[in-house]
């Protein structure tokens, strides 16, 4: 692993950390990358019946869709994040502080630029397939960019060829939630305690996006919850849900990694540098497999279809799969059944 990293912008970053994860064994021609999203570590399944569940516990394991028993397959924590890589709550060499802001701002593809280093601290010098989803998506398609020859498939779910406005200013709300936050302290609360509110808050506008209506009326409806119907306090079942799902995130999740994930995510495009998005895809040269899903607000259909036809238009024809499901753009983290056979047969075609 390197001594000094150098990013994008020119900043560099003293010795690394990478936290990573491997299931299954080595052959030489079967590696497997795992990309993440936004919040999850590299634990992605048990490693033995005794662990604690991971964040694809379904679709990754002996005899699942990505089978460890055939693939080799690694998964990191991303560089800026909270789960043992190096991010902005790490201790910064040259003060022994945490970094808070001075850490520089990263960048998807320095993510995958530092992976790649990994892997091939590993002796893993060609990678079979990198699958992702979200993030891990955009991710995904950055590593095929970054190193045409060293992949042979890509598999992107839920994630664009570059952040359009829509998300961008999501993202920008979400942010602001948490900088407001008295307790943020221009990131500096690391002796003082996380800004709770303002990243509870944050969660709750991303949670609305990643989800969909038909499921939130399907599964809540105009249900009430409790509390008197003509005060404040009382709350539907909906706002319920989003309250906790708010409430228990900064339990796990530092408010600066997710304030520099989400601008890593808003810096996202394939074409930034290499002239276009259809030159940004020229350079993948992997089979590529696109997976959208029709109730997806965040990275709708329209942005898969966009990429798909950079694709064609790039002389790389790719594959489109589009699946009808109500839950949004987390659906690939809720229906195993509906994503695991069409990534396990990409991975074995011939």
């Amino acid at each position: 692993m390197p001594g000094r990293f150098t990013l994008e912008s020119g900043r560099s970053i003293e010795r690394p950390v990478t936290a990573y994860e491997t299931w299954g064994a080595f052959r030489g021609d079967n590696a497997v990358l795992l990309t993440t999203g936004l919040s999850p570590s590299a634990h992605a399944a048990r490693h033995d019946p005794g662990d604690e569940p991971g964040w694809w516990e379904e679709m990754l394991g002996p005899g699942k869709p990505i089978d460890t028993d055939r693939w080799f397959v690694v998964c990191c924590n991303v560089l800026g994040g909270c789960h043992g890589s190096t991010g902005p709550s790490s201790k910064n060499p040259a003060t022994g502080e945490p970094y808070a802001l001075d850490f520089p701002l990263v960048t998807l593809r320095d993510m995958m630029r530092l992976q790649h280093d990994l892997l091939a601290h590993l002796g893993v010098g060609h990678l079979h397939a990198v699958i992702g989803s979200s993030m891990g998506g955009m991710l995904a398609l950055e590593y095929g960019a970054l190193f045409p020859d060293g992949v042979d498939r890509l598999i992107a779910i839920s994630a664009s060829g570059m952040t359009h406005p829509f998300a961008i200013a999501l993202r920008h709300v979400q942010r602001r939630a948490v900088m407001l936050d008295p307790a943020w302290r221009g990131g500096r609360y690391y002796e003082t305690g996380q800004p709770a509110a303002g990243l509870s808050l944050a969660r709750e506008i991303g949670t609305i996006t990643y989800r969909s209506d038909v499921e939130w009326t399907n599964r809540f409806g105009r249900a009430w919850h409790d509390g008197d119907l003509f005060d404040f306090g009382g709350q539907f079942e909906i706002e319920s849900y989003l309250q906790h799902q708010g409430q228990k995130y900064p339990r796990s999740y530092d408010a600066n990694s997710y304030l520099y994930l989400s601008r890593a995510m808003d810096l996202h495009d394939l074409g930034r540098g290499r002239g276009g998005l259809v030159e940004g895809v020229r350079t993948i040269r992997a089979r590529t497999l696109l997976i959208g899903v029709t109730t997806d607000v965040l990275i709708p259909v329209s942005e898969i279809d966009e990429l798909s036809r950079a694709f064609v238009q790039a002389g790389n024809p790719t594959g489109r799969l589009v699946l009808d499901i109500e839950t949004g753009h987390d659906s690939f983290l809720i229906h195993p059944d509906a994503f695991g056979p069409p990534i396990a047969d990409y991975l074995t075609a011939e």
